[in-house]
C-alpha cells in the first residue's frame, strides 16, 4: 500500500514543485506564486528559521489569516523536522500563552494586525520566544518576516532528512477537563490524511480550492490546503471571511472546491448578493465542523444552483475526515454523517458488551492511518483516548452515534459535552471553570443551545449563591478571558441543577429546562 511508504509534508510539497514548477501553487490579496517560487520561498524561510536555531524537534507557532504566509510557515517549519504549532486568533491572550507555554514554542511568526495579541501572549507565557512578523508593524526587538527571506540558501544541504516517523505538528483540541490539550500528529498521518482526503473527495485535477475556513484548524489545513498541493491545485486564500467577497472570489476565479462550515454557509445565504449568483464551476462545496441542517442544504442549492450539491463530512482534530455523506443521502437519511472515508474504520462501541451491532447507540470509535500519536505531556489523556480491541487501537471520538443497516454512521450527541459554535469548538467545563468564580454563581451548567446562524450558542445555567445579587451582564463580562464565541450568549436563572444518584449534573435535563425557559426568563447577551 503507499501509505507504508510515506513521505513527509514537506516531500509532497517538493514532489509537486519538481512535477508542475510553472503551476501556480498560491493566489492571494499580494499576487500569485508558482510552485517553484513557492517552493524556493519554503527553503529560504526554512534556512532563516534554521539561523535562529531552530531545528528538528523544535516548536515554532504561527498566529495568521488565511494568507500565503502561513502556507509557507507550515512547510517550512515541517522542511526543518520541527513541529508545527498552529494558533486560534480568536482565542485572548491568556489562552494563547497556556498552548505557548504547554508546546515550549521556540518562536512565534505573527500577521501584523495580530502582532499587539501576539506580544501580550508571550509576555504572559513568560518564555523567551523569538517573535516573527509579517508585515511593516512589530517591535524593534522582532524580527521581520520577510528578513528570514533574503539571506542565502547554501544551508539546504543541511536540512534534514524527516522520517515519515516524525512528529509534524502540535494541534490543540479541549477536552473535558476544560484545559486545551496538544494533538501530535506525525508526518505519516498528516500525508495520509491528505491521500485519503483527495480520493475520497474526487479532487479534481488542477483544482482551484478556495480557502474558506481557518486553515489553523487542522482539517482545514490536512484534509484540503495540503492535498490541493499534493494534486498540483491552486490554493486561493483572502485574510479574513467576508460574504459578500467571498462570493464575489468564487464567481471570479472560478473556484471548484470549498470546504464552508454551516455558519459561513448561512452567511452566504442571506447576502443580498447571492440572490444574483450562480457557480456552475463549484462542483465540490464542503460541509463540515459542524451538523448540516437538510434545510440549510438545500437553501444553499437554491440559491447557487451547484452541479453536485452539498457534500456533509464528519471529522475530529485526533483524526480528521472520518465520514461523508452524498448531497442525494442528506434528506433520505435525516442527521446521517455518511460511510467511512477510505482507509477508516468505525464502529459502535459499549463499555460492557465490547463492539454493538447496527442499529444500537453507543461511542463512536475510529481507527486508520490519519490518527493522532498522543497527546501532547498527558500520558493519561492519551490512555483514555485509545482502545485496544483484538489487537488494533481505536480513537474513542467521545461522540454517541449509531450505524445503521446500510453501513451510515449518524451522531446522536457529545459525550464530552462539545458545543460547535460557527464551526469552533467550544467545551462547556472550561466556560464553566471560569463561571463559578464569580461571587453571585453558587453552581453552573452550560449547554449548547440550537441556533440557525451559529449552529448552536453557549448558555449558562446558574444557581446563584445566597443572598447575593445577580447582574447577568456582569456574569458575562466575567468570561472576558475567553474568546467571543466561549462566552456565554444567554444566561439562565435555576433554583437547582438535576444530577443523579451519584451527584453528577445531567445536562441533558438542563438542556430541556433552558429551552422551558427561553420565552420568559431568558436573558440574552451578545458577546463582543
Amino acid at each position: 500500500m503507499v501509505l507504508d511508504r510515506a513521505i513527509s509534508v514537506s516531500d509532497v510539497l517538493r514532489a509537486t514543485a519538481c512535477a508542475t514548477p510553472q503551476r501556480d501553487a498560491v493566489v492571494d490579496e499580494a499576487g500569485s506564486l508558482s510552485y517553484r517560487q513557492f517552493d524556493e520561498t519554503v527553503d529560504r524561510l526554512a534556512a532563516g528559521l534554521q539561523r535562529l536555531g531552530v531545528g528538528a524537534g523544535d516548536r515554532v507557532a504561527y498566529l495568521l489569516w488565511n494568507q500565503r504566509e502561513l502556507l509557507l510557515s507550515y512547510f517550512s517549519i515541517a522542511r526543518l523536522g520541527a513541529l508545527t504549532v498552529s494558533l486560534n486568533f480568536r482565542l485572548t491572550a491568556e489562552e494563547l500563552a497556556y498552548q505557548l507555554t504547554a508546546a515550549k514554542c521556540k518562536a512565534l511568526i505573527v500577521d501584523e494586525d495580530l502582532a499587539g495579541l501576539a506580544s501580550q501572549a508571550v509576555a504572559n507565557s513568560g518564555l523567551q520566544i523569538q517573535v516573527i512578523v509579517c508585515g511593516n508593524g512589530g517591535r524593534p526587538d522582532q524580527l521581520r518576516f520577510d528578513d528570514l527571506l533574503g539571506g542565502s540558501t547554501e544551508d539546504i544541504a543541511s536540512f534534514p532528512i524527516v522520517s515519515s516517523d516524525a512528529d509534524s505538528g502540535i494541534w490543540f483540541t479541549s477536552g473535558t477537563t476544560g484545559r486545551p490539550k496538544g494533538a501530535v500528529v506525525k508526518h505519516r498521518s498528516a500525508v495520509a490524511a491528505a491521500t485519503l482526503s483527495a480520493i475520497a473527495l474526487g479532487f479534481p485535477d488542477e483544482v482551484r480550492s478556495l480557502g474558506v475556513a481557518p486553515l489553523f484548524h487542522r482539517g482545514a489545513m490536512e484534509n484540503f490546503a495540503l492535498p490541493v498541493v499534493m494534486c498540483g491545485g491552486t490554493n486561493f486564500l483572502f485574510k479574513k471571511f467576508d460574504a459578500a467577497r467571498t462570493l464575489q472570489n468564487l464567481e471570479k476565479y472560478r473556484i471548484q472546491l470549498a470546504f464552508i462550515v454551516p455558519t459561513m454557509a448561512w452567511q452566504l445565504v442571506h447576502e443580498p448578493l447571492a440572490e444574483k449568483k450562480s457557480l456552475p464551476h463549484l462542483t465540490h462545496w464542503i460541509s463540515a465542523s459542524a451538523p448540516l441542517p437538510p434545510v440549510l442544504a438545500e437553501r444553499i442549492q437554491e440559491r447557487f444552483r451547484l452541479p453536485n450539491g452539498v457534500t456533509n463530512a464528519y471529522g475530529i482534530t485526533e483524526m480528521l475526515f472520518v465520514s461523508k455523506c452524498p448531497p442525494a443521502m442528506l434528506t433520505k437519511k435525516l442527521g446521517t454523517a455518511g460511510l467511512p472515508a477510505p482507509g477508516t474504520q468505525i464502529v459502535i462501541h459499549d463499555e460492557k458488551r465490547g463492539v454493538l451491532p447496527h442499529g444500537e447507540v453507543g461511542e463512536i470509535l475510529i481507527s486508520g492511518p490519519t490518527a493522532f500519536s498522543r497527546y501532547l505531556d498527558n500520558e493519561q489523556a492519551t490512555r483514555e483516548a485509545i482502545i485496544n480491541l483484538n489487537g488494533q487501537e481505536w480513537y474513542r471520538s467521545g461522540d454517541v452515534g449509531v450505524i445503521d443497516e446500510d453501513g451510515y454512521l449518524a451522531i446522536k450527541d457529545r459525550k464530552k459535552d462539545m458545543i460547535i459554535s460557527g464551526g469552533e469548538n467550544v467545551y462547556c467545563a472550561e466556560v464553566e471553570l471560569v463561571l463559578i468564580d464569580h461571587p453571585s454563581i453558587r453552581e453552573v451548567a452550560v449547554v449548547g443551545v440550537p441556533d440557525e446562524k451559529w449552529g448552536e450558542v453557549v448558555v449558562a445555567a446558574i444557581v446563584k449563591a445566597a443572598d447575593a445579587p445577580i447582574d447577568l451582564d456582569d456574569i458575562v463580562r466575567s468570561c472576558a478571558s475567553l474568546a467571543s464565541y466561549k462566552r456565554p450568549r444567554e444566561v439562565v436563572c435555576l433554583d437547582a441543577l438535576p444530577r443523579n444518584s451519584f451527584g453528577k449534573v445531567r445536562k441533558d435535563l438542563v438542556r430541556e429546562m433552558v429551552r422551558e425557559r427561553l420565552p420568559a426568563t431568558m436573558r440574552v447577551r451578545r458577546a463582543s
